[in-house]
């Protein structure tokens, strides 16, 4: 088989609330990653929209930039890099924003989907430091929304440009809904269960037509740290290091995974805390709807990390 010409490129994913961000934590000042500090709206937010593209492909080199800005939230970047995001990852004065605008309008090409994510992608490594020949790998960092089959069109729009693989991060369904109610206590239980399983079986999916993909559980990644990161090292062919085990932002120690403002470290609390929020009658409902294979079985499991497609 021919080895493929493109740059290769990793995604980190997962629904919101569903522990991206303690993945992301865990790989933190990595030497190998140029890992952003906040999740990627641009990339998400031109997977899901054509009329984007359009406008996009459309515009100048002159008016790129502020194309690029709407696109990320109206300013997300520069909220996260003056350390003003609520609830972000970011950590002050992490991005370097004027060369990340500056390769913006010197690279951009009209008509060109490609040049649209391209641009955004080296401009972001150029934004975190990457100079050339350096070697080291680009990173994706997104919350995936399953009402919008966001997996599978951030996939599909990266793999044009790039060799993508993906490390994707399932969370119990019953754990997973007690987080959520506290933004949205009037979510709806049976499209949360339909959505639940559609990102499952966009994995699956991913792995069949994209790229290699990597089931990474969230509960496990908490229990058993260390045979899940020695793992994600692997498969993003990266080294592993005991600093991979520590929960860290901008290389210092930070709030916990997606709790934020629990406590310092790894929360564990957040892996069964369902049982004091959820109504029994709730549990047996997710239950009953959610695939099986999205339930944490709490009994040591092997199945802490899968690479989808192949025998573990």
């Amino acid at each position: 088989m021919q080895a493929s010409s493109k740059p290769p490129l990793l995604i980190l994913g997962a629904p919101p609330r569903g522990g991206n961000h303690l993945l992301r934590g865990l790989l933190d000042h990595h030497p190998q990653l140029l890992l952003p500090p906040d999740e990627d709206y641009f990339v998400r937010h031109l997977s899901r929209h054509p009329l984007l593209r359009w406008r996009g492909m459309l515009c100048s080199p002159a008016a790129a930039p502020g194309f690029y800005r709407q696109l990320q939230k109206d300013g997300h970047l520069e909220r996260i890099n003056a350390g003003h995001g609520t609830e972000v990852f970011g950590t002050e004065d992490s991005l370097d924003l004027e060369a990340y605008y500056r390769y913006i309008s010197e690279n951009h090409e009209r008509g060109s989907l490609d040049s649209l994510v391209c641009n955004h992608v080296e401009a972001l490594a150029v934004a975190l430091g990457h100079v050339p020949g350096d070697g080291r790998l680009r990173v994706i960092f997104c919350a995936l929304q399953p009402s919008n089959s966001d997996l599978s069109r951030v996939g599909r729009l990266l793999a044009e440009s790039y060799e993508v693989r993906g490390i994707f991060m399932v969370r119990d369904p019953r754990a997973h809904l007690s987080s959520k109610l506290v933004r949205n206590p009037t979510l709806n239980l049976s499209r949360f269960c339909q959505r639940q399983n559609r990102y499952w079986e966009e994995i699956d999916a991913f792995a069949e037509n994209v790229g290699p993909a990597l089931r990474l559980r969230f509960e496990e990644l908490v229990t058993d740290t260390e045979v899940c990161m020695r793992r994600v090292c692997e498969f993003a062919s990266i080294a592993f290091s005991p600093a991979v085990l520590e929960y860290t932002q901008g290389g210092e120690a930070s709030r916990s995974n997606s709790s934020f403002g629990a406590s310092t470290g790894i929360d564990r609390g957040t892996l069964t805390r369902y049982r004091d929020t959820l109504p029994a009658e709730t549990v047996a409902y997710l239950e009953r709807h959610c695939l099986p294979q999205l339930f944490w079985p709490e009994s040591g499991a092997n199945d802490a990390v899968t690479e989808v497609g192949t025998s573990t």
